[in-house]
């Protein structure tokens, strides 16, 4: 495995918790009852990801 592809398969894992964190724990964490909004989680964990990943292949050095 190459660094960029560790470095990227990082970043996807930070994503995920990226996107669990602030869409679906913050608002449990406030309110036990409110509904987790698992849409907007899958969009900013996708939005996230290729983020990170555009930025790392953008700035890498050949």
């Amino acid at each position: 495995m190459t660094p960029l592809l560790r470095t990227i398969i990082g970043e996807i894992g930070l994503s995920a918790v990226i996107a669990a964190a602030s869409v679906i724990g913050l608002p449990k964490l406030v309110d036990p009852t409110a509904a987790a909004n698992y849409p907007l989680a899958i969009a900013i964990f996708v939005l996230c990801s290729l983020s990170f990943a555009g930025y790392e292949f953008f700035t890498r050095q050949t």
